[in-house]
């Protein structure tokens, strides 16, 4: 590839990398970021000398300015500051996409590019950001590098003489359309090094103490599904979304709820207590849902007293053992409503520093005033009382409770008569709500499509004319049955099963689960959930089996694992991070432990056995050794490797020469030695010179011939003879010269 295509493809992946970074996350609208994608697509083919950017610099310019006010203004007044911002960010990158001409404008292009990633942080809190972000990192790495040898091209590449003065540039698109100078190999190793860089920043997100979020973690809007308001007007609600298969929730249960063929479960929202006019509501005559709070640090438990009003925090804590635990990560909606199983008894949740005190919320609904994305844990009771137990229970009204038996004055007549027959010579609550959901599910069928009911009252049109609709109509009329055959009962809005997914063990709650139903009130026992809609209303099911919802169910596994190790990772998820890992580690030492001990006990019950087995196994394994060495030809078996001749003459010399002082170094060669030899002046110098010169010609070129062994022997016996020669003593000093005498 050429070099400056390289370094061209991977800033535009860069920018690419972290504009999708900003964008997944539905904070900058559909619309600004299809046009950002278009425009950066579009910026690849403008630049010289295709087109001349300085005739439209003042263009730009002014779109710059108009983009900048329309930014301002709009901030200001939707307060949308940080999807402005993001919008705005993505016309700084195209403008800038193009005008680039020098290094320097790539270099201003990586900065705004890192802005969107900052960017994408706070506005993107899905998978997708981690996908881009690791996209971003590998290119980032080939496009800052390549960026500086560009730089380094343009400035500093020079074609020197001796005059400095005369030196002058070279022509640097030669260089850029050379294909020498990036390959293959470099693309691999800095992507290499990239993905370990990686790896290494995620180990430091796993152990770094987590701190509190920033101002700006205010998290993604939440989604608006109807049902879960104040109010919810019949035949507006959960009957429109039940092809929605947007996962709203994700629960980890305990069993029997886990897996396909799991029970399913309520997942209780809302409740009402009014209803009106086809429509209902929370009355302020509602009970208000009795709490105790118990707080620890930033933690929070909320036990709920609906059951048993007068019991103690204690006896509340004691019960929890054999309810139902379940983890709840909630997505973002428009709602401040905490979903959990029916019934529930308990919730504990993460509130922060700053601390919440009880809402007074009605009906037995559990709410926090929260943004983003949400987890925290419920325990619940999900499975009914016995019938026998029910049946037990008295008829008595809990002061307040009146308002479970309200009833408008449009409801008509025979809408209260079929309540009377169809419970007619029934004596228990119990016994009367059964009655009337068999009644319902016998006489009335499901349909998501309703009819016109005009001016007439919903319920009575839906029981004597329409005879058939969808789960908050049949919700609707078994309350307005029940109440008119004196049993309390009130309107719950929720979900009804999820998909169950298999590769994290996990129910993914759709939207599309939405669900009304109801529950019964027993004194002595509490509310208890009756459910009257048909069961073959569930559309969405436990999720398909085919390879399109494998994929879509492994995918949302990546999504799960991204809020609970990256959104919702914070200090408790780190120390029970850490003790997992710590137990990991205990496991496998108790296994070493164990297999250590069961191989100890085996050796000291067979050594007797084991001893004698080895030692003959030694042994015969060295017979066996010697065996096949004997068996070896004789011209087979390694010999040491035989001197020459010359080789023998020239180290009877070297031993002679090292008992006078001149031993040879491993690291002399032949020739330094004997030039060494001159230098001192040591006997025999000259002719060592000469037996050297035989040494080397003999030890690696042709072998000797019997006439060059024989002037090496005579040479070596020079220097010998040389050696061994005493040293000539010194003459005596001369006698000194008479005077002369004159004449």
């Amino acid at each position: 590839m050429r070099f400056a295509l390289a370094h061209k493809t991977s800033s535009y992946l860069m920018v690419l990398f972290a504009y999708l970074a900003m964008i997944s996350g539905d904070a900058v609208s559909p619309g600004v970021a299809l046009l950002g994608l278009v425009g950066l697509g579009a910026s690849w083919w403008w630049e010289p000398p295709r087109v001349r950017l300085e005739r439209w610099t003042l263009v730009w310019n002014i779109l710059s300015i108009l983009v900048l006010v329309w930014a301002a203004s709009t901030a200001v007044l939707t307060g949308d500051f940080l999807g402005v911002g993001g919008a705005f960010l993505t016309w700084l990158v195209v403008a800038k996409a193009f005008n680039r001409r020098t290094s320097r404008d790539w270099q201003q292009l990586y900065l705004l590019s890192f802005l969107m990633l900052v960017a994408g942080s706070v506005l993107n809190e899905d998978v997708t950001y981690g996908v881009a972000f690791l996209g971003f990192v590998l290119a980032s790495t080939w496009a800052l590098i390549l960026s500086h040898l560009r730089r380094e091209m343009e400035d500093n590449f020079l074609l020197k003489h001796a005059d400095d003065k005369a030196s002058e540039r070279v022509e640097v698109k030669r260089i850029l359309d050379s294909r020498r100078i990036v390959g293959g190999r470099f693309f691999a190793g800095t992507g290499a090094i990239s993905m370990a860089v990686f790896v290494l920043s995620a180990a430091f997100f796993l152990t770094i103490p987590r701190v509190g979020a920033g101002f700006f973690m205010q998290g993604r809007k939440g989604q608006t599904y109807a049902g879960f308001s104040d109010t919810v007007k019949l035949g507006s609600g959960h009957g429109s979304i039940k092809d929605d298969d947007t996962v709203v929730m994700r629960v980890e249960i305990q069993a029997p709820y886990r897996g396909r063929d799991a029970p399913y479960v309520h997942w209780r929202g809302v409740a009402f207590d009014h209803y009106e006019k086809g429509e209902w509501r929370r009355s302020r005559q509602a009970p208000r849902t009795e709490l105790y709070i118990d707080r620890e640090g930033t933690r929070e438990r909320r036990l709920l007293r609906h059951e048993a009003p007068r019991a103690t925090q204690a006896e509340l804590e004691a019960e929890l053992d054999g309810l139902t635990r379940h983890h709840v990560y909630l997505e973002p909606m428009d709602t401040d409503v905490l979903f959990t199983a029916s019934m529930p008894l308990a919730i504990d949740l993460e509130v922060g520093r700053r601390r919440f005190g009880p809402r007074h919320d009605q009906n037995d609904e559990l709410r926090l005033a929260h943004k983003g994305e949400l987890k925290y844990t419920a325990y619940s009771r999900i499975e009914p009382p016995p019938a026998d137990t029910l049946r037990a229970a008295r008829r008595v009204i809990p002061r307040g409770f009146e308002v479970f038996l309200q009833l408008p004055d449009e409801i008509t007549a025979r809408t209260r008569q079929l309540a009377r027959d169809v419970t007619a010579g029934l004596t228990t609550d119990y016994d009367r709500a059964t009655a009337i959901a068999a009644w319902l599910n016998d006489n009335l069928s499901y349909t998501l499509e309703l009819g016109d009911p005009g001016n007439q009252e919903p319920i009575d049109y839906f029981l004597f004319d329409r005879k058939k609709g969808h789960c908050e109509y049949f919700a609707s009329a078994f309350a307005i049955l029940a109440r008119a055959a004196g049993v309390p009962t009130r309107q719950v809005n929720g979900f009804l099963g999820g998909e169950w997914n298999e590769y994290d063990e996990y129910i993914a709650v759709r939207a599309g689960d939405a669900h009304s139903w109801n529950e019964v009130y027993f004194h002595g026992v509490g509310w208890v959930t009756f459910d009257a809609t048909p069961a073959s209303q569930d559309r969405l099911g436990r999720g398909g089996s085919g390879l399109g919802a494998r994929i879509a169910r492994w995918i949302d596994t990546l999504r799960f694992q991204w809020f609970k190790w990256v959104i919702d990772y914070d200090l408790g998820s780190q120390l029970a991070f850490f003790k997992d890992i710590g137990r990991f580690f205990q496991g496998i030492g108790r296994w070493l432990e164990a297999r250590a001990q069961a191989a100890w006990a085996w050796l000291v019950a067979w050594w007797f056995l084991a001893v004698p087995l080895a030692l003959g196994a030694v042994a015969w394994a060295i017979a066996r050794a010697l065996r096949r060495r004997d068996a070896r030809p004789a011209d087979e078996r390694p010999r040491p490797r035989a001197r020459t001749p010359m080789a023998a003459l020239y180290g009877r010399v070297l031993k002679k020469l090292a008992r006078r002082g001149l031993a040879r170094d491993p690291a002399t060669t032949p020739r330094e030695l004997a030039r060494l030899a001159r230098d001192r002046g040591v006997p025999g110098a000259a002719a060592l010179d000469e037996l050297t010169e035989l040494y080397n010609a003999a030890e690696w070129g042709a072998a000797a011939t019997a006439e060059v062994l024989a002037r090496a022997r005579a040479l070596a016996a020079e220097i010998e003879a040389a050696l061994d020669a005493p040293a000539p003593s010194a003459p005596p000093p001369a006698a000194p010269a008479a005077p002369a005498v004159p004449r």
